[in-house]
């Protein structure tokens, strides 16, 4: 817990008077630090996602262009990967607007940012389950290189999607780990509320 929860625990323990504006900057702090951390997360998604988007038609087109079988079916699955990266994200970002603080009472709001958090972590724990058909349409286009040209160029991109398949990973256990730790803090300063 940061210094805003242990402001919290010493006056609810304290057997002064509760200074309300103490309480109330406390748990101000907490929100502040919320709601900056999720603009910041909201801008860097948001980045990811027009790329993703415009990158997506691309991938439509040499689906239906493709110079075999194997490679239209490898693009046809990359653009599928995209799209359910474009609306898990897209659902994501919704979800980090639902939880911003609004003129909801103090308990509440703690617990519905709280509980949206929650939801968030879930949904990254599945990450690298709803991004493979990406990883898995490359890998195909390295079968189609390894068979068409040489295996140095199919080994190579089989490297580079494990390599980003990987991080992309540890990338979401990272985030996971910071959304948990802040829902950590919200439990907390509930768990001081009662």
């Amino acid at each position: 817990m940061n210094d805003e929860g242990h402001v919290l625990s010493a006056v609810w323990m304290s057997d002064r008077p509760v200074d309300e504006a103490g309480v109330r900057s406390a748990i101000d702090a907490v929100l502040d630090q919320d709601r900056a951390s999720r603009t910041r997360e909201r801008r860097i998604r948001i980045g990811g996602l027009i790329p993703l988007a415009i990158l997506l038609p691309i991938l439509l087109w040499s689906a239906a262009h493709g110079v075999t079988p194997l490679v239209r079916g490898a693009y046809a699955l990359m653009a599928a990967g995209a799209a359910v990266i474009v609306c898990v994200e897209w659902t994501y970002l919704e979800w980090s607007r639902q939880a911003l603080p609004g003129p909801a009472d103090t308990r509440s709001q703690l617990q519905k940012t709280a509980f949206m958090l929650a939801r968030q972590v879930r949904l990254l724990h599945t990450a690298p389950i709803w991004c493979s058909p990406v990883f898995i349409g490359v890998a195909l286009l390295g079968l189609w290189l390894y068979r068409e040209r040489t295996a140095v160029e199919a080994f190579a991109l089989w490297i580079i999607t494990a390599a980003g398949w990987f991080g992309s990973g540890v990338a979401t256990v990272a985030a996971r780990a910071r959304l948990n730790a802040r829902r950590q803090q919200l439990d907390g300063l509930l768990g001081d509320l009662q």
